[in-house]
């Protein structure tokens, strides 16, 4: 049950979480005594284990991480059933502290209800939400291993609580979300499971001062800055796309989509052409307005595909 926030970078470098489920009963040793959760997930990790790997999975605090050289990791979190099939079911998460009690699926759920009833409020501001949880993962990962930020379950608890829903346009939502995220970050840096229905909620953050969330502070703040000329009476379009690139290290992505956008341009221009009966085509074969010069006809042709009760 995917919730659609999935970021891959140029580099070719994403996360993947998939998950192993025991049987309680299963996770037993030759002498009868149960595995402890860090037992669970040093057998999976050593099943994971291949000689091929340059770099063998690790131990980490609620999962067994496998690296693969094309960049990108999966994550494996190790659960326990406990009364299993029947109405009862319940699931334990191996981790740093023992088992704990854990729904895989609850922040799946969450998220994905959240998405509903944002669109609800207002067409289409629960799917600007995933795009604002994404670009948030952009800006984080943008400098690679020179930050240290929080990962993606904190970001998108963070985006959650702080993203505005009136915005119709993603620049200006994503500003306001930036905004509205460092005032929060100023005075709290501990995140929570939002997911959660439960009172107190779970801590995803070790402390009130994890490193990390110094870093997203610091750099939510240096992108702000950077943004400032947004607000400038005579900024140009020049200017702001700059500041925008800044942010997320995109590498000229807009000179790129000007490219893109023309070329895209000219070939709904060529399609009106054939479309309306008024295209030919050169000696050089390309396709040009009959007017302008000689050339062979283009039959007039819809691009809807074939239909049984018109000839194109």
């Amino acid at each position: 049950m995917a919730i659609g926030t999935t970021v891959q970078e140029e580099n070719n470098a994403y996360d993947i979480d998939d998950g192993v489920w025991f049987h309680k009963d299963d996770l037993k040793k030759k002498d009868g005594t149960a595995y402890t959760a860090r037992e669970t997930q040093e057998m999976v990790r050593d099943a994971l284990k291949d000689p091929n790997f340059n770099k063998q999975p690790e131990l980490h605090n609620n999962c067994v991480r496998v690296f693969y050289a094309e960049g990108h990791h999966v994550d494996v979190p190790c659960y326990r059933k406990l009364d299993a099939d029947t109405d009862k079911e319940w699931q334990e998460l191996a981790g740093a502290d023992g088992f704990t009690a854990s729904d895989p699926t609850e922040i799946n759920r969450w998220f994905l209800d959240r998405v509903e009833a944002l669109n609800k409020q207002r067409d289409g501001a629960g799917s600007q939400l995933r795009v604002m949880v994404r670009l948030m993962k952009r800006l984080a990962r943008s400098r690679g291993e020179n930050w240290d930020m929080p990962n993606g379950l904190k970001l998108t608890m963070l985006v959650e609580e702080c993203a505005p829903s009136y915005y119709e346009r993603d620049d200006e939502a994503f500003y306001w979300l930036l905004s509205k995220l460092k005032a929060r970050l100023a005075t709290n840096l501990e995140v929570e499971n939002r997911a959660q229905t439960k009172t107190p909620r779970d801590k995803l953050t070790k402390s009130t001062n994890d490193a990390n969330m110094v870093e997203l502070r610091t750099r939510v703040g240096e992108a702000l800055d950077k943004l400032l000329i947004l607000h400038h009476a005579d900024c140009k379009q020049k200017q702001a796309r700059e500041a925008w690139d800044w942010v997320f290290q995109s590498d000229g992505f807009f000179e790129a989509y000007d490219k893109d956008s023309a070329k895209a341009r000219a070939l709904f221009s060529k399609a009106a052409l054939v479309n309306a009966g008024l295209a030919s085509t050169n000696g050089a074969g390309v396709i040009v307005r009959a007017a302008v010069g000689a050339g062979v006809p283009n039959l007039a042709h819809s691009f809807y595909g074939d239909d049984s009760d018109e000839q194109s």
